[in-house]
């Protein structure tokens, strides 16, 4: 348990999502276009992490993984929650969550589903998580 407060005190972090701007018409050359301006967005929150469970664990992560999924995607704040597991390595996952701002994300990071998530996975783990947030 240890292990996931440290991973969801990783996961607090502030962090920004950087966009191109790219409004021009076909055709159009701006000079924000030919600058390739980039700024800061800190409305959406991106996380992306990285899970590898133990081998024989992959059925019993994707039930667990599951329930979490399902309710998240019922959050206000969220936009997507996807969980992808890897063709190459069945014990290799991602989580790609994408959430509308920061306040989104904290209070999914504080909701009962994704403690019970938390709760559920340190013995099917095979490493830590490796998260990070854009």
């Amino acid at each position: 348990m240890k292990k996931i407060v440290g991973f969801l005190s990783t996961i607090m972090m502030v962090a920004f999502c950087i966009s191109c701007s790219g409004n021009a018409k076909q055709g159009e050359t701006t000079q924000a276009s030919t600058e390739k301006t980039v700024s800061p967005q800190k409305e959406k929150k991106t996380i992306v992490c990285r899970v590898l469970v133990k081998e024989g664990q992959e059925a019993a992560f994707v039930d667990v993984a599951k329930t979490l999924v399902d309710a998240t995607r019922q959050e206000a704040g969220n936009i997507s929650y996807n969980l992808y597991q890897s063709p190459f390595d069945s014990k290799s996952f991602i989580f790609y969550e994408e959430y509308k701002d920061d306040a989104a994300f904290d209070f999914h990071a504080n909701s009962d589903h994704f403690k019970a998530f938390a709760a559920a996975i340190p013995d099917m783990l095979a490493a830590d998580l490796n998260i990070e947030q854009f």
